[in-house]
């Protein structure tokens, strides 16, 4: 009987070990192989996941591919990720492989091979202004009719962040404009269009004739967003990108959908210190003057705000741009963090203390700590302003800050710049 009980305690265990390296397998996969990988054509790459899988090619014709510094012909690439391994693939193009664990299917991963690209990381604070798409709704209240009552109009018909964009086809484009259109209205449904979750819809609201004999349907809304941020890089095309995180209102935490934007010139006038429970920030002013406009913004998503720098602004220096580097080039340990804190732009030393190789960390694909006492002296490490400020290792940009620690000032987030250039 006790021979039984014995066994049955083996079996429980094992089955728990099973489970629980089984669990870890797979966090471990998710976490540190990325299901898109990109490789430079014609450049030797290493990869070092240390786990006991294989990689074995799809099928696809890769006639020019070495595997540690030998030819291997398509159908037999078999990669052994228990181990360091270079690969070297000398054809541009997208490849499919399987990824395995002792024989057995673990999923599918796609392997682009591009050309070496490079991007002028800068550092350099900027002001930026936005408008958004049409109106935004932050809210709904209640007015006071002509007869005393107290009525909401808009709600369960209008929610915060919707974008109102045209009334009665007559496009929105300032709060001007659905002034203008209130203050004629004599009575009656009103026709809106509106974004919500990405999507149009049409909805009806009945303005209210107030106490004063104007017509209000009881929405707070905003037309435009400004702040201070960090351009983390240019290209040889003029293209830039900052922030590596969307703009988001401050009363909704939505990111704002834009119809138009621009940097501006900005001055850094002083820094407050971050604290542990309150984060610090860099205190400038931005110089709206048409002659100091740098760029266009086009496009505010997850993983920054990019745009276009004007003709005359020419920051891109092929000297000292830098090739990308990829997720996979990316290790713990030491780099650099590119900011201007106090009137000159500067590199400080961070140290790269996790990586989230898998999956999308939605701007959160690494953790940083600010390690130069200099930066530390001035600022108490990562501040509000310094979003964007480009990360280097190894001679490569790798990625953006986005995001300090609230309880912890020296530490914050990064994006991988591979995921800034997929905007």
């Amino acid at each position: 009987m006790n021979r039984k009980k014995y066994r049955r305690w083996l079996i429980v265990v094992f089955i728990i070990y099973l489970c629980a390296f089984l669990y870890y397998l797979s966090y471990t996969i998710h976490t540190s192989i990325p299901d898109v990988w990109k490789l430079t054509v014609g450049e030797e790459e290493t990869l070092n996941f240390n786990l006991p899988l294989t990689m074995q090619a799809n099928g696809e014709s890769l006639t020019a591919a070495s595997v540690n510094g030998e030819k291997v012909p398509s159908d037999q690439i078999n990669l052994d990720l228990n181990e360091p391994v270079s690969v070297n693939i000398e054809e541009k193009g997208t490849y499919h492989f399987s990824l395995r664990w002792m024989g057995f299917h673990l999923k599918d991963v796609e392997v682009d091979v591009v050309d070496e690209m490079k991007l002028m990381p800068l550092g350099m604070p900027v002001g930026i202004y936005i408008r958004t798409k049409g109106v935004m709704v932050l809210g709904t209240g209640a007015v006071t009719t002509y007869d005393g009552d107290r009525v909401e109009p808009s709600e369960d018909v209008l929610q915060s962040g919707d974008y109102i964009l045209e009334v009665r086809d007559e496009p929105i484009q300032s709060i001007d404009d659905l002034t203008d259109i209130l203050e004629q209205w004599n009575g009656g449904d009103m026709l809106l269009k509106i974004l919500r979750n990405d999507e149009t819809v049409e909805v009806r609201v009945t303005p209210v004739r107030t106490e004063n004999s104007e017509y209000k349907i009881g929405v707070w809304i905003r037309q435009d967003a400004q702040g201070i941020g960090t351009l983390s890089y240019v290209d040889s095309e003029n293209h830039f990108a900052a922030l590596g995180h969307s703009i988001t209102d401050v009363d909704t935490s939505q990111r704002i959908d834009i119809s138009s934007g621009r940097l501006y010139q900005s001055n850094i006038l002083s820094i407050v210190k971050g604290q542990n429970g309150v984060p610090g920030e860099m205190v400038g002013n931005i110089d709206y003057k048409r002659g100091q406009i740098l760029g266009k913004i086009e496009s505010n998503n997850d993983n920054g705000i990019f745009g276009t720098l004007s003709d005359d602004v020419q920051l891109y220096d092929e000297s000292q741009a830098l090739p990308v580097g990829f997720r996979h080039e990316i290790e713990k340990g030491p780099a650099i963090v590119r900011c201007c804190v106090d009137g000159e732009i500067r590199d400080y030393d961070v140290e790269i203390e996790s990586l989230e190789l898998g999956g999308s960390g939605k701007n959160r694909d690494m953790v940083i700590k600010i390690t130069d006492e200099e930066l530390l002296n001035t600022t108490n490490g990562i501040v509000q302003g310094m979003s964007g400020s480009p990360i280097i290792q190894n001679g490569k940009i790798i990625g953006a800050v986005t995001h300090v620690f609230v309880n912890d000032s020296t530490k914050g987030y990064g994006i991988f710049i591979e995921n800034m250039l997929e905007h």
